[in-house]
């Protein structure tokens, strides 16, 4: 794999053409919103700090209430409201508690790819795993060091949880960095850990859009793919690195006594095994050591976010009460 590791020539780490003032992180060169800041909250000096990672495709928008400027409309041209829009998701929710919450852009808006079309070019601007990775590393290395005294709750969703573990591995293995020493929690959300549904732009696209799904491998036919494989370990032994306070890619004394607890939420697949999450199923997102967690059929995100609503199943596993509720838990709140 070509990471993107020059951050200097990434396309991807800038601040740039921003909505939103860019988050002051000492050191930090790329783009990550600081939702305390933004949201007038007061962090309790206790908490741990939550870096939250979105998927593809997005900006972190998507960990904030969602209320159209436009309403969106049916078939008919009748205006739809969502049943939650407005309603606060976890951004708010973690600013309220006093939790210091930040989140990275992975800035799919600087796609550097043709967009004509998403067959053989990217028009939805997908980013791969060589495009995300070395922004997180740096955004949650970046957060560690200027918060010394920190202990830290890492969340991903879609992309963002694959993209979480490859972060975390790479900060140890390439960096030398040991994170995991510094986590309470690590919460990945619909992610692919065991392939996706869109494998078929495996080979058939040559851009990032392909790529990723390359990387991800099949979900209906599942073999490790090379970007998965260190992730994973023998038969997943390594899914939960520092799970057991010691124990982190197949070695040992790593971890410096912390067990880091790790739970997946994911919507429940369709009582004939079909999954109603239109890109990853139970199996793709449970991890060995992991709290797998499933969110019901009827736990879509309603709030109309994204594309009024496109993708609402995948959505629901970070954007419904059952899967925010879950984080409460995981967190402690």
């Amino acid at each position: 794999m070509s990471y993107r590791d020059d951050l200097a020539a990434h396309p991807g780490c800038t601040t740039a053409e921003l909505s939103y003032p860019a988050a002051q992180i000492p050191g930090y060169r790329c783009a990550a919103r600081d939702f305390t800041a933004e949201l007038g909250g007061t962090p309790n000096p206790a908490a741990p700090m939550v870096l939250l990672v979105h998927g593809n495709s997005d900006k972190p928008d998507s960990w904030l209430a969602y209320a159209p400027s436009t309403p969106c409309t049916d078939a008919d041209g009748v205006p739809v409201v969502g049943a939650t829009e407005g309603r606060p998701m976890l951004a708010e929710r973690l600013v309220s508690a006093g939790v210091p919450t930040l989140a990275v852009d992975l800035r799919f808006d600087q796609v550097d790819e043709p967009a004509t079309n998403n067959d053989t070019e990217n028009a939805a601007k997908n980013m791969d795993h060589n495009w995300a990775v070395p922004i997180v590393q740096h955004f949650i290395r970046s957060a560690m060091e200027a918060n010394p005294t920190r202990r830290f709750v890492v969340v991903g969703f879609s992309l963002g949880a694959t993209v979480v573990r490859d972060a975390l591995r790479r900060l140890l293995v390439n960096e030398g960095y040991n994170a995991f020493a510094r986590l309470n929690d690590v919460i990945l959300m619909a992610g692919a850990n065991h392939g996706v549904s869109s494998f078929a732009l495996c080979g058939a696209n040559p851009t990032m859009r392909g790529t990723v799904a390359c990387q991800m491998g099949n979900r209906a036919a599942y073999e490790p793919t090379d970007f998965m494989r260190p992730l994973n370990g023998p038969g997943g032994a390594w899914e939960t690195p520092c799970a057991d306070g010691d124990t982190a890619f197949g070695r040992s004394g790593v971890c410096e006594g912390n067990a880091v607890s790790y739970t997946t939420i994911v919507m429940q697949d369709l009582p004939g095994g079909e999954q109603q999450d239109l890109f990853v199923s139970e199996a793709s997102s449970r991890l060995n050591g992991a709290d797998n967690r499933t969110i019901g059929l009827n736990d879509v995100d309603e709030s109309n976010y994204f594309f009024c609503g496109l993708f609402r199943n995948h959505y629901g596993a970070a954007r419904s009460e059952a899967a925010l509720d879950i984080v409460r838990q995981a967190v402690g709140l």
